[in-house]
């Protein structure tokens, strides 16, 4: 879904007490990503996203799958939560 935006993905090792990547958008800006395949994110979750970013000095993402649907619901620090939607398949 990143990729499809035009972000470069730096997978590192999802679920062993890092985050699960480094992403970079278009304008060059790098962010420690979390993704949790859940619909419901408990502040530890986001407490998580946070203090993973901080230790790589980089703003934090966390990325949470919506229940039934291709959408994710993205949350960035100093932003406003959005949906991204997958790239429909052709």
């Amino acid at each position: 879904m990143l990729a499809d935006r035009d972000w470069v993905v730096d997978p590192i090792t999802s679920g062993v007490m890092r985050e699960d990547m480094i992403a970079t958008d278009c304008d060059g800006r790098q962010f420690s990503v979390e993704v949790k395949n859940t619909a419901t994110i408990t502040r530890a979750h986001v407490k998580q996203a946070m203090t993973q970013a901080e230790a790589r000095k980089l703003p934090w993402m966390l990325l949470n799958k919506i229940e039934g649907t291709s959408s994710w619901l993205v949350r960035r620090k100093g932003e406003k939560p959005v949906v991204w939607h997958e790239k429909e398949e052709t």
